[in-house]
């Protein structure tokens, strides 16, 4: 009992500085965030602050209650994972993506570097820490209450919603949590995890790219990403399986 009482209280410290964070800027509390203005290009870097609260969150609780993780940012896919994290990044520079003030080709690779590191920092709580905090859980409930938490931190319901629209985003986050959350458990990997996060991101739950991002080269990235990301995936985690099979033997 004291043991859960103590990871009860973990993951409350985790999801209060995640939540904090995400109402001081999605809803700009002190009034300050939205007028803020970062120099040039580098502005559009300013919305990570949105997703850095998991991220500040994670660090955090590992730090202070000095938790052991197999969860690491390569897992076990080690160089392949930064190979994996480029590929957004290297086909949007190649496609580029329009802009009134910057070439389309650099303005391709601010925006794929932008929702890169966007998906490391949500990753690094959900699935970095909140998943391997529940590894005791049976995974499908591991990951539905991964996807719970991650609906709630977006806080959808707080603004101009139906109940249907929020049954949808719900169900969307919980079956999401449930593709990245085994692909996490096989890898072992916050940069894994980050690149199938970053789908849903891409396609348009991402307004600012919804909004700078025409859907045939969002459609581009996220079918060629898809297939070369889940081939990496699956013959990695067979070598590994290998492996531990003949040492095993």
């Amino acid at each position: 009992m004291k043991s859960f009482n103590v990871k009860a209280f973990r993951i409350i410290v985790f999801f209060v500085i995640s939540l904090a964070s995400s109402v001081l800027f999605r809803y700009d509390v002190f009034g300050v965030y939205k007028e803020w203005s970062l120099p040039s290009f580098l502005n559009i870097f300013k919305s990570l602050l949105e997703g850095i609260g998991p991220f500040v969150g994670a660090l955090l609780v590992v730090k202070v209650f000095k938790i052991k993780s197999e969860i690491t940012f390569k897992g076990v896919l080690g160089a392949k994972s930064w190979l994996m994290l480029g590929m957004p990044v290297f086909i949007l520079s190649l496609l580029g993506v329009s802009h009134d003030e910057y070439n389309s080709h650099l303005y391709g690779f601010l925006l794929g570097l932008w929702i890169m590191v966007y998906g490391i920092l949500e990753e690094t709580g959900w699935r970095g820490y909140l998943q391997n905090e529940l590894k005791d859980l049976k995974p499908l409930v591991k990951y539905s209450v991964v996807g719970v938490f991650w609906y709630i931190w977006h806080l959808t319901f707080l603004g101009n919603t139906t109940l249907i629209s929020e049954v949808f985003v719900a169900a969307i986050l919980i079956l999401s949590s449930w593709g990245i959350g085994y692909v996490t458990d096989k890898t072992k990997s916050i940069f894994a995890a980050a690149c199938f996060h970053i789908i849903g991101n891409i396609l348009g739950l991402s307004s600012l790219f919804a909004g700078e991002v025409a859907m045939n080269s969002r459609l581009i990235v996220v079918i060629t990403c898809s297939v070369i990301w889940i081939v990496i995936v699956i013959r990695l985690t067979r070598e590994v399986k290998g492996s531990s099979t003949k040492v095993e033997n």
